[in-house]
């Protein structure tokens, strides 16, 4: 690889390590509020919240079957991505049906503990995921930082062969400057 090509490949790795270090900060305030009570969990908010995660858990067991069946899709993701969260996906379906099932007869604390738990857990593994990914980059962000490249390099092209063909204006109300040649046939 050349020098540029590594320069736009540490680019992305590090807006990409950056990302997950934001959505894991982000799990974590969120976390904490929740502990301390600052944000205070609504039974509307239960509601919610075990509807979706009841579809993230079907969606992150899926994804890792998905990602385990199909060759192309292997190749461009991390299986070690995948296999880090599935744990997360048993315990949302788990969580959700409990909480389901036990609809008014769990406690505050049963909720609060729970999505915390889930949130502290997704904020570790996308911390270790941001670490990782800055060693060993996805696949799929190597080739999305080459395409890029090779997209910029197309573009200056493209730019140079235009203003190669351009005439060179040096007057401000756009007029052509005659050249030698010009000149003499005068």
């Amino acid at each position: 690889m050349t020098e540029e090509q590594l320069k736009e490949i540490k680019k992305t790795k590090l807006i990409y390590t950056i990302e997950l270090i934001v959505i894991a900060i982000v799990f974590i305030v969120i976390a904490t509020l929740e502990l301390t009570r600052v944000i205070t969990i609504s039974e509307r908010h239960h509601m919610i919240f075990n509807f979706v995660t009841l579809a993230g858990g079907l969606w992150i067991i899926t994804d890792f079957v998905w990602v385990l069946l199909s060759k192309k899709r292997r190749s461009r993701n991390s299986l070690l991505d995948k296999v880090m969260m599935l744990p997360l996906g048993v315990y949302l379906i788990t969580f959700d049906i409990i909480c389901l099932v036990n609809w008014n007869a769990l406690p505050y604390e049963v909720y609060l503990y729970g999505m915390t738990s889930a949130f502290i857990y997704i904020a570790l593994a996308y911390s270790f995921q941001a670490y990782y990914h800055f060693k060993h980059p996805l696949p799929s962000l190597v080739e999305a930082a080459l395409l890029d490249l090779e997209a910029k390099k197309e573009k200056e092209a493209a730019l140079n062969k235009e203003n190669e063909e351009k005439p060179i204006d040096n007057q401000a109300d756009g007029k052509k400057v005659p050249d030698e040649e010009d000149k003499k046939e005068e």
